[in-house]
């Protein structure tokens, strides 16, 4: 039994394309697929990875800053005639890299509905090739060029996997629903909305300050939360003003204080549906004996007569859980946020 924890362009001639497919091969009795979608299963000559090793990691395997810089995926280059390549070929993510002729690439480019001699250059994926809920990418290499044209896809392939994972998060995240009626409750009461699960819970902390948080499945082992607080304008938003509301929040509306660790820089601005924003990340720790720390994403909206001070910050101690995930998760809920007053 193999087991791993963590297993559009410019150019005319590349074509992505997500296909939901299910390939013969799989039929009704497959199995579903094994593994996590953040673990990608690599099948790739071993002259290709000799050459190209250092770049394809780089490029496939992208960091996130959490408390530290946290991979987004996390790659097992597997040879063409390994042994355990059987059993690998179940995995939920699967990448063949190789040129046309090849019996596992042409596989994929059947399901896709790829007919004839594919053309060099593609990116293509099809679904339930080997497996039932599997995602299963052909690269198309260019015979003679296979390293050159490998390189050229690289950035094409990452763009594909990180497009389609940001995809499975997000419709995984609203399983449950949306809390709808929280969110008409925040646009009558403070004139603002926010988009999110209805697994959060949503409670009042003061005036004007809403917390929304989940701490499913249990919060020693998983907290994603979100206090949100309006206060008449603040003129000229800096980075420094963010950290020193987000500092004041945290220790006056969290159950254990945090300490607040910004990144440098002057924050970053972002429009959200014509409201300024500017937005700061960093690191926060615990205060209290337990040694607790995370990721956070503060924000300040200028809303009509009003400043709104947004901070989401995760608790995720579990190396083995993809914290990637639920940063996608906290950046959807916060892009949501829209002001209503005066609209």
């Amino acid at each position: 039994m193999v087991s791993f924890a963590h297993l559009q362009t410019g150019r005319s001639f590349i074509v992505t394309a997500l296909i939901a497919l299910t390939a013969v091969s799989a039929g009704c009795d497959a199995p579903p697929a094994m593994g996590e979608p953040d673990s990608l299963i690599l099948i790739i000559s071993d002259d290709l990875w000799e050459q190209s090793e250092d770049t394809a990691y780089v490029v496939l395997e992208p960091t996130v800053a959490t408390t530290r810089a946290d991979k987004k995926f996390f790659v097992h280059r597997v040879a063409p005639d390994a042994p355990e390549l059987g059993e690998l070929l179940l995995w939920k993510q699967v990448i063949v890299v190789a040129p046309p002729g090849n019996a596992r690439l042409d596989l994929i480019l059947e399901a896709a509905g790829v007919t004839g001699e594919p053309q060099p250059g593609l990116v293509l994926q099809a679904e339930d090739v080997w497996a039932r809920g599997q995602a299963a990418t052909a690269v198309v290499l260019q015979p003679g060029f296979e390293y050159q044209s490998w390189l050229q896809l690289l950035p094409d392939l990452a763009a594909t996997l990180d497009r389609d994972y940001r995809a499975y998060v997000l419709t995984r995240m609203y399983v449950s629903g949306a809390d709808t009626a929280s969110a008409r409750e925040l646009s009558d009461r403070f004139g603002y909305t926010l988009a999110y699960p209805a697994v959060y819970e949503t409670a009042d902390l003061a005036e004007n300050v809403v917390l929304i948080r989940n701490d499913n499945p249990d919060p020693a082992e998983l907290i994603r939360s979100i206090v949100i607080e309006a206060v008449p304008s603040v003129d000229s938003l800096t980075a420094t003003d963010i950290v020193a509301w987000r500092d004041a929040a945290a220790h006056t509306h969290y159950n254990v204080p945090q300490r607040t660790i910004p990144d440098e820089g002057e924050g970053t601005p972002i429009d959200l549906g014509g409201a300024p924003d500017l937005e700061g990340r960093g690191v926060w720790q615990a205060e209290g004996t337990y040694p607790a720390a995370g990721m956070f994403i503060a924000r300040a909206i200028e809303c009509p007569g009003n400043t709104v001070f947004i901070d989401a910050w995760l608790y995720s101690p579990n190396p083995k859980r993809s914290k990637y995930a639920y940063i996608i998760q906290l950046e959807e809920i916060l892009n949501s946020f829209r002001c209503e007053t005066g609209s």
